[in-house]
């Protein structure tokens, strides 16, 4: 797949909220609105703000995605930045001063329209608790007493709730061209202390036990670093999805191959939660070749081979950590510790529960 998946789910969800507020608009309103005279010009507004808040803000604060009025007291400085960024393009930038009802008002229906997305959203979302929750939301905004909200009017609504149908039906088709049973990643516990998750790819081959194990060894070989570019693009999606979770976001080590192409993971994003493994001995081949974190592995259990090095990650046998005199060393040790292996979907539910 060519190009970030991130952008290309963020490009999606783009196109998602500003549809999603241009219907929100005709139900929350504002008397006197000096901002905008009709759909076209707010759609102007709606299409230059949400393409700012969704770029930056959009995978930051998910915790009360299924509480509205919660969401929305989450969010709503985030979208608030966004319309400040956009004017101040415009130089405009104190339009939030002077026009302070009308922009709560264009902050509410865009924060609104990221509740509706990211609360049915096809990882963890629930339909029918986001329908019933955005009628609560509509409600306690139209008895603030500010704002007008039509939040009884049916048929606006299930317009809406027809589209976020469709919409939910194109993002499952948009993960499920990563799921496969053929080839798939494994995310192991290798520490606990901090939490690390070792990815290993999986490919099975339909009769590969059949085969001449010379002639599986050389396509291996030549089909290495292609494997290991579909592994990367499956972890970027596994973290993507733990973003849109909004719970703990793990952190994943990738063994790594000598030039290999890390273009998937190499995004602000999902960047933080990515640690390249490294074998100890080759510390001199990689230490700069890549602009990632990186932890090494020493395999070994001499403990004077730690002391020649400083300013590092290192992960250590168990059975070597207990020996060590943690404070002669200057580097970080890392304990390891094997645990349960995890597919895509087990991680989502296990950090759910």
């Amino acid at each position: 797949m060519n190009g970030h998946i991130i952008d290309k789910y963020k490009d999606k969800k783009i196109k998602v909220l500003i549809y999603y507020a241009k219907i929100l608009e005709t139900l929350i309103t504002l008397e006197d609105n000096t901002l905008w005279k009709n759909a076209h010009e707010f759609q102007i507004i709606n299409e230059g703000v949400t393409n700012i808040f969704a770029s930056k803000y959009y995978f930051d604060n998910n915790i009360n995605r299924h509480e509205a009025i919660e969401y929305l007291n989450d969010n709503i400085n985030a979208v608030l930045l966004a319309i400040i960024e956009y004017y101040k393009k415009l130089n405009q930038p104190n339009i939030i001063k002077e026009k302070k009802n009308e922009t709560f008002l264009l902050s509410v229906i865009i924060c609104s329209a990221s509740f509706v997305d990211i609360a049915s959203n096809s990882i963890d979302g629930n339909f029918g608790l986001m329908k019933s929750n955005l009628k609560k939301l509509l409600k306690y905004l139209n008895d603030t007493g500010l704002l007008k909200v039509y939040w009884q009017n049916k048929i606006i609504l299930n317009n809406l709730f027809k589209l976020v149908k469709e919409n939910l039906n194109n993002e499952r088709k948009f993960f499920d061209l990563f799921n496969s049973s053929k080839y798939y990643n494994e995310y192991q516990i290798v520490s606990t202390k901090p939490l690390l998750y070792k990815v290993k790819f999986i490919y099975k081959v339909e009769n590969i036990a059949d085969q001449d194990t010379n002639i599986i060894k050389k396509y291996q070989h030549l089909y290495l670093k292609k494997y290991l570019e579909i592994s990367y693009e499956l972890l970027a999606i596994q973290l993507m999805k733990e973003y849109i979770m909004n719970k703990m976001v793990n952190t994943y080590l990738v063994p790594l191959v000598k030039d290999s192409k890390l273009e998937c993971l190499d995004y602000p994003l999902i960047k933080d939660n990515i640690r390249l493994l490294v074998p100890l001995e080759e510390i001199n081949s990689f230490q700069n070749t890549y602009n990632f974190k990186i932890i090494y592995y020493y395999n070994g259990d001499d403990e004077k081979e730690l002391l020649k090095y400083d300013k590092i990650d290192v992960l250590v046998k168990s059975k070597l950590y207990q020996k060590l005199n943690i404070n002669d060393l200057k580097i970080n040790v890392i304990e390891e510790k094997i645990g349960n292996s995890y597919l895509e979907n087990d991680i989502c539910k296990k950090e759910e529960e």
